[in-house]
This record gives structure tokens, C-alpha cells and sequence, in this order.
């Protein structure tokens, strides 16, 4: 029965999962079937066929079409997106072998857990799955408002030689054939939907990943708190239970630091990109909010702040899962260094260097080892997302 519960935890605790497989990346386990791996490798060449009917003719309208400055920040709002989600869709399925093993040691250490040890994995997975819930929505609610709404709601126009346009979500560049004609439209319509849907699922993905191994990490590291508070518990006075003890200590920091290796190369560039790519969203986001309040077009004025508060939130998210695992981190630091090692015999107290020497060396995601993913880096990026709107507005 116990077992039952935790494989019912363990799917509760995976809840990127569902993302991963819409596109097509989340790990298939040793010994499916041929049909599993077909899908998957159909799913994959198919999300980068969209991507690529995105960035070809956004590219193609950059340089070759439009000529006006304040329009192509438009464009380099679209293309920084799509190519923000396809590099982070390329480095997922580099990465897959790295998941792989990142899922096994998850879903090992859940059914190896005590009843204590598995309270906390399942209270910061519960508190992962409100985190990713919320974060799905406001991605879902304001990307497919961009690509769908917004082109609805400003209608057709009407050019002064009696020509109808119908807006698309994104530019397109065809000449062989006119795609404001019937049924061209509504299938690059319904594509270009689609392609949107691809890139908002990748980002719930990626966000999802580096939720659920931070998460992990810090109940690993909370559970190792435990572990040397014990150890100064002055009801044990056999030397050989204290060594048990200290060993077990020293091999679970030796484990979580190579959890937090193989988690570095998952989620480093993830948070770069997140960090980095939103920042410049933040800015082109602002700058057509602005055009548009001169517009007084009240629908993309709320579509796009809907969007500028969605690239804040992803920033925040990040940024705060790396300061619980920093915070988490300090306490562990905290804890050893304050350890009354004066209370253990003198050959086991030399035991606890070793301890101390690796709880100084913090636990923390980097961001392609730029910096560190922390709530200081938010406060820092948005003060330069401000500055460099106010550039922008200034050059164009």
C-alpha cells in the first residue's frame, strides 16, 4: 500500500511531464516500443517545421520588406521568442540522457525515503505543482491572446485601393501564392497557431524542469539539515554509530553535489535564455505598449501588458527557485558551522572538517555560469530592462 502512495506522489512530483511529452522530449523509459519512439521523432520534426515557417519569413520581411524602424521591433519581438524557445527545444533533446538520470535518481530517492523524508519531497511538490499551474496559465492566457485574439480584434483593413487585409498572428513572406486568400489563410492562420502553442509549451517545459530540480535539491538539502541536527543528539554515546552517521552524512553532500552537477548541465542555459531573452522581450514589449497607447488601441494595449507581466513573471520564477536553493543552502552552512563538535570524542570531531569544507561551498544554479540565479540578479535585470527601454525609445 505504502508503495502505491509513492508511485501516486512520484507522478504528482513530475509535473513538467506533460509538457515534455506534447513535444515530444521527455524521456522514454528502456524498453518501449518502436511506435513510442516513431511518435516522438514525428513530434520533434514536425515542432521544428513550425518553428521554422516562424523565423524564415520573419527574417525574410526584416531585411528584404519593411523599412519602417518602429515596425521591426515587432518583428524582433516575435523572432527573440521563437528563437529563445527553439534553442531551449534543441538543448532539451541534447540534454535527454542528462534527464534521464536526473528522473532516476528523483524517482529512486522518493522510493527509497523515509515517512519524514517523504513528507518534504511531498510538500515542495505540491508547492511545484501551484508554482507550474499558475505558470502555465499566464503563458497559455497571454501567448494565445497575442497570436489569436489580437488579430481577430483588430479586424480587416481596408487599403485606400480598395485591397482587404486580414491580419496573422505573425509576418509571412509567400510569392508564390497570396496567403490573404481563402483557404491559404486559415491554414497559415491555424499553422502559425499551432507554432505559438509549440513555443508556450516548450517554455512550461523548460520552467518546469528547473522547478522540479531545484525543488528536489532543496528537499535534499533540508533532509541533510536533519540529518547533522541528529548527529549532535547526546543520547548516542556509541564512536561507532556517530561513524555511521558521519559517513552517511559525507556520501549524501557527496550525492547532492553530483545531482546539482548533472542539474547544472540541464537547466544553466535554460535560465540563461529565460533570464537573458526576457529581458530583451521586456524591452520590445514596452516599446510597441507605448506605440500602441499613442494608437489608443485599448485591446493590444491590455494583450500587451499581458505579455510584459508574463516575461516579468518567468524572470521572477527563476530567479526564485534559485534563491530557495541558495537560501536552502545557507541553512545547511548554517547548521554545520554551529555544530557542538566539542560534545563527540576527539577522532570523530576531526571528522567533521570534511563536513564543514563542503557545506562552504554554497548550492546554487548559475545562468550559463554568468551569474547566479537569484533574486539580486532579478532586482538587477529589471533596473537594466528599464534603462535599456528608455535607449531604445531614444535611438528609434
Amino acid at each position: 500500500m505504502e508503495t502505491k502512495h509513492t508511485e501516486k506522489d512520484l507522478k504528482q512530483a513530475f509535473y513538467a511531464q506533460s509538457f515534455l511529452k506534447i513535444v515530444g522530449v521527455w524521456p522514454i523509459p528502456i524498453g518501449s516500443p518502436l511506435s513510442s519512439k516513431i511518435r516522438n521523432w514525428f513530434i520533434t520534426f514536425f515542432s521544428l517545421f513550425l518553428q521554422i515557417c516562424i523565423v524564415g519569413p520573419c527574417i525574410l520581411v526584416m531585411f528584404l520588406k519593411e523599412k519602417n524602424g518602429k515596425r521591426k521591433i515587432n518583428l524582433f519581438k516575435l523572432l527573440t521568442n521563437t528563437l529563445n524557445q527553439l534553442f531551449k527545444y534543441i538543448i532539451t533533446l541534447n540534454r535527454a540522457n542528462e534527464l534521464a538520470i536526473a528522473m532516476n535518481e528523483i524517482k529512486n530517492d522518493w522510493l527509497t525515503a523515509t515517512s519524514e523524508d517523504r513528507w518534504i519531497f511531498t510538500a515542495n511538490s505540491k508547492m511545484g505543482q501551484k508554482v507550474m499551474l499558475i505558470v502555465a496559465v499566464t503563458v497559455y492566457s497571454s501567448g494565445l491572446g497575442y497570436r489569436m485574439l489580437l488579430p481577430i480584434l483588430k479586424g480587416k483593413i481596408v487599403l485606400p485601393n480598395n485591397v482587404t487585409i486580414r491580419l496573422l498572428p505573425c509576418p509571412t513572406y509567400f510569392t508564390f501564392f497570396n496567403e490573404l486568400v481563402s483557404p491559404y489563410y486559415e491554414m497559415i492562420f491555424m499553422l502559425q497557431l499551432l507554432a505559438g502553442f509549440f513555443s508556450y509549451t516548450v517554455l512550461n517545459g523548460t520552467v518546469g524542469i528547473s522547478l522540479m530540480l531545484s525543488l528536489h535539491m532543496c528537499s535534499l538539502l533540508k533532509i541533510l539539515t536533519r540529518k547533522m541536527a541528529n548527529l549532535t543528539d547526546r543520547s548516542i554515546t556509541s564512536e561507532n554509530i556517530i561513524q555511521e552517521k558521519i559517513v552517511e552524512i559525507v556520501e549524501y553532500q557527496t550525492k547532492i553535489k553530483r545531482f546539482l552537477g548533472n542539474a547544472e548541465l540541464i537547466t544553466e542555459y535554460f535560465c540563461f535564455y529565460d533570464i537573458g531573452c526576457n529581458m530583451c522581450l521586456m524591452c520590445f514589449i514596452g516599446y510597441s505598449a507605448i506605440l500602441e497607447w499613442e494608437n489608443h488601441n485599448i485591446a493590444a494595449i491590455v494583450v500587451h501588458f499581458m505579455l510584459l507581466g508574463t516575461c516579468i513573471f518567468i524572470i521572477y520564477i527563476v530567479c526564485y527557485i534559485g534563491q530557495l536553493l541558495l537560501d536552502e543552502s545557507n541553512n545547511l552552512a548554517q547548521q554545520c558551522i554551529t555544530l557542538s563538535w566539542y560534545h563527540f570524542p576527539t577522532r570523530k570531531a576531526r571528522c567533521l572538517i570534511l563536513m564543514i569544507i563542503m557545506s562552504n561551498y554554497p548550492v546554487k544554479l548559475t545562468a550559463a555560469k554568468v551569474v547566479d540565479v537569484s533574486l539580486t540578479t532579478f532586482t538587477d535585470v529589471m533596473k537594466a530592462a528599464m534603462g535599456y527601454l528608455n535607449m531604445l525609445r531614444e535611438v528609434i
